[in-house]
């Protein structure tokens, strides 16, 4: 049984520190009790708020901190990306999908992290930053499906 926790990490706005939150997301995951697949997918998530958290919220600058809350029980697993931006309205983002909109090179984040977990909200948008929160719960491993069987 994982007993309930919680884990702040900040760091500066800096590309480099995407590889260290997603080290920690996956620890987390796999102390919850995620397996492959999920522990892979929240990584992934996790990687692409923190990016976007990074980039687009706080635009590079290193002195604005991105701050990551991990919480956590048996059940399941809460990450909130935190940034100093602007914020912002996830309905404003232009749908990926649409033709004139597949060949662009960014834009596809949103729809990633909402593939990948099972809730996402998105809280922000009044110049304070932006607070981006992605929920997974641990499925229960007896209703999966087996090979063989």
């Amino acid at each position: 049984m994982t007993p309930a926790g919680k884990i702040t990490v900040s760091v500066a706005s800096r590309v480099a520190h995407v590889d260290l939150i997603h080290a920690i997301s996956d620890q987390v995951a796999a102390l919850v009790g995620f397996d492959g697949d999920e522990v892979l997918n929240l990584g992934l998530a996790v990687r692409e708020a923190a990016i976007n958290a990074i980039k687009h919220g706080n635009g590079m600058d290193p002195r604005k901190k991105v701050q990551v809350v991990f919480e956590f029980d048996e059940r399941a697993l809460t990450i909130a990306v935190r940034d100093r931006g602007r914020g912002f309205d996830p309905d404003a983002v232009a749908d990926p999908t649409l033709p004139e909109n597949l060949l662009q090179t960014s834009g596809r984040g949103i729809l990633l992290m909402k593939a990948f977990v099972d809730r996402i909200e998105v809280h922000g948008g009044n110049g304070k930053g932006a607070e981006v929160c992605l929920y997974k719960v641990r499925r229960d491993p007896s209703l999966r499906c087996h090979e063989g069987n």
